[in-house]
């Protein structure tokens, strides 16, 4: 006769049941913890980044924003691996590589470089629609952040569009720097706010005077005469001088961390020598965009800039927005 619901349940509570369900319990758990305590020690020991401990995150979830870290921290290795067998894959380094394939199996230029972290805090894209806007890593933390704590935004090329800048400065407390040698002034309800600050200078990867007579200077040449050591928010839209400017960034913090919470730029091709849209400049990108990672700096977003593709469309998709988080360094993204 078949035992009924009630002999069953009497079976599972004896004695050697409960002990035997203890010890599984018991040994899963370990082993969850082990191998979480590994997956920590493992991305500490390889790239050396301290990610600082912290109590509950804002939201009241059960997870830390150091889990939220690590756990990005090993997605974004996992992209790394795959990125670099699909390029093996899809023939780079060979003749018959080509960087804008058009059938539905193969990636683009972009798509070898996807976001591959999680902001571990909100996410809101700040400034007009379209052209002009940026995906922000924990605007929650910089609106609630106490009047009385500094916060610095540096912004990088403004020419005719500051309605990134002003969003930012009617959301928070934090004052702008703007540094822009092609214009006199910030566009827009930025212009005239006491928390702005302009500067007719371009940001480059030397001190100088170029023929035209137009000043440059290097961001720790700017961050020393302002008295800053960090900066909250790094914005650049420099038209293809990102590249020589954050590789000057880069030589200048190689030693230590490159001294900004976040980044926020627009990446062109065929804007300059350097990255032209053809195998020659993906490699020069791949490069770069690598040696940016190895500072520390992490993709939680893209998007591509398609005013830049209806302008010339002959030219494709040469323009992407692209923001970054650091995870080096004791920032506030880190663990408010």
């Amino acid at each position: 006769m078949a035992a009924s619901y009630a002999d069953i349940v009497r079976g599972l509570l004896r004695p050697r049941f409960i002990i035997l369900a203890v010890l599984t319990i018991f040994t899963f758990t370990t082993y969850t913890r082990m191998k979480e305590s590994n997956y920590r020690a493992r991305v500490k020991a390889v790239y050396q980044c301290p990610i600082p401990d912290n109590g509950r995150s804002p939201a009241g979830s059960l997870v830390t924003i150091k889990d939220r870290l690590i756990r990005s921290e090993l997605q974004h290795q996992r992209h790394v691996a795959q990125r670099g067998i699909f390029l093996e894959q899809s023939g780079f380094g060979s003749w018959g590589f080509n960087v804008w394939p058009t059938d539905k199996d193969s990636l683009n230029w972009w798509g070898y470089f996807p976001p591959s972290f999680n902001c571990p805090h909100d996410l809101q894209r700040v400034g007009r629609y379209n052209d002009g806007g940026k995906w922000m890593c924990g605007m929650s933390v910089l609106e609630n952040l106490d009047p009385s704590k500094k916060c610095v935004i540096y912004s990088m090329g403004v020419y005719d569009d500051s309605s990134w800048e002003a969003e930012m400065m009617d959301r928070t407390h934090c004052e702008v720097w703007a540094f822009d040698g092609s214009v006199e002034d910030v566009a827009g309800d930025a212009k005239g706010n006491p928390k702005m600050h302009f500067s007719k200078v371009f940001i480059g990867n030397e001190d100088r005077v170029d023929a035209k007579g137009s000043v440059w200077k290097t961001l720790p040449t700017i961050m020393k005469e302002n008295g800053h050591e960090w900066i909250d928010v790094l914005k650049a839209d420099i038209e293809g001088y990102e590249y020589q400017t954050l590789d000057g960034l880069m030589d200048a913090y190689q030693r230590s961390h490159l001294p900004f919470s976040q980044l926020q730029v627009q990446l062109h091709l065929a804007s300059g020598p350097d990255m032209t849209p053809d195998v020659k400049g993906f490699t020069k990108f791949k490069r770069w965009f690598e040696r940016l990672e190895k500072m520390h700096m992490r993709p939680f977003m893209s998007e591509l800039n398609l005013v830049a593709h209806l302008l010339t469309p002959s030219e494709g998709f040469i323009c992407s927005e692209y923001s970054f988080i650091n995870i080096a360094g004791n920032h506030r993204l880190l663990h408010a």
